[in-house]
């Protein structure tokens, strides 16, 4: 009967130890994924919001129970790079979205458009992973969602370059 109280006792306390240091882990992960294009920033928002690069095709390719529900919200308003760099001043914008499936959304993140060189700019891909802090299995698999959710930014980001260059 000891040792079973004692199994039972370890468990508990392991079970609430495991629990309090996944506390420390974050509850926001961010996935992103950035590459360099030939066109200018201003070029590439414009494609974005005036739907002649697709948001639909872009993110969720080929499948359509996927939908996807796009914002315009200026990114940085008032920057503080572009305060501290008086010469060159770069600026950032971004296209918010959010993949929807049914009622429920699955993903949300952004495409930004950084004009960091006068003839090319680069464009940043990224998912918004938002989990309770009381879901310590969920962040712990959030921790690995790069090589889940990796993949197919990157595959967004080459539907976005032949977009782009197709124009």
């Amino acid at each position: 009967m000891k040792i079973v109280k004692l199994g039972l006792l370890s468990v508990v306390v392991f079970s609430l130890l495991f629990w309090a240091i996944t506390l420390l882990f974050p509850s926001n992960t961010v996935v992103s994924r950035a590459a360099n294009v030939g066109v200018k920033a201003d070029s590439v928002l414009h494609m974005l919001r005036t739907n002649k690069v697709s948001m639909q095709v872009l993110l969720a390719d080929t499948n359509r129970s996927l939908k996807v529900a796009a914002a315009d919200i200026p990114f940085y308003t008032d920057n503080l790079f572009n305060a501290l760099n008086r010469e060159a001043v770069p600026s950032a914008d971004t296209v918010f979205f959010g993949i929807k499936k049914g009622g429920s959304v699955l993903v949300e993140g952004g495409i930004a458009a950084y004009q960091l060189a006068a003839d090319s700019a680069t464009v940043q891909v990224f998912y918004v992973f938002q989990t309770p802090w009381y879901k310590p299995l969920r962040k712990m698999k959030m921790m690995m969602a790069d090589k889940a959710y990796g993949p197919g930014i990157d595959s967004s980001l080459a539907r976005l370059k032949a977009s782009l260059y197709k124009k």
